[in-house]
């Protein structure tokens, strides 16, 4: 049996910028894609100034500077899919063909990074935080069913 092929996405414009979108139905659990780019350290993440949005944290000082479509990837408080595995974008729910993809940028910060949130849904927390200053019972929700980058789960002892 050959293993399934990541749906099809599209780069458009969204609410807040360009984001990601599902080109087909996507069902809960898919793999929707694999981050990646290079790996830089977070002196160089830095020296890209506005430009260091488009990395990914995957451990303490390691970051993957997202190639498309990865780095069109927006943040929500209320995510249709999470990283995983460090690097894989999956499906928590089913996802609409046309319908953005957004996950919860906190599970993959510790850096101290911050950013507004202009993301709009009833969850809203206003402000995109490194994961350790997230309300305990997200931290909890967000550990317990896997959508937190190893490194931080091994920082917070979870």
């Amino acid at each position: 049996m050959m293993p399934s092929m990541p749906p099809a996405t599209f780069v458009a414009q969204s609410q807040i910028g360009r984001g990601l979108f599902a080109g087909e139905p996507i069902a809960s659990g898919t793999c929707i894609l694999e981050f990646s780019g290079p790996i830089l350290c977070l002196t160089e993440v830095r020296a890209k100034g506005q430009a260091a949005a488009n990395a990914l944290q995957i451990g303490v000082d390691r970051y993957i500077y997202l190639d498309e479509p990865g780095r069109y990837v927006n943040h929500s408080c209320a995510p249709n899919a999470a990283v995983v595995e460090d690097t894989k974008l999956v499906a928590l729910r089913p996802i609409a063909a046309g319908e953005e993809i957004f996950f919860d940028y906190s599970t993959t910060v510790s850096d101290g990074w911050t950013m507004a949130c202009l993301c709009g849904t009833a969850e809203c927390r206003g402000l995109v935080v490194a994961f350790q200053l997230l309300p305990e019972k997200l931290r909890r929700r967000y550990v317990i069913l896997g959508q937190v980058q190893r490194f931080i789960r091994e920082q917070v002892g979870a």
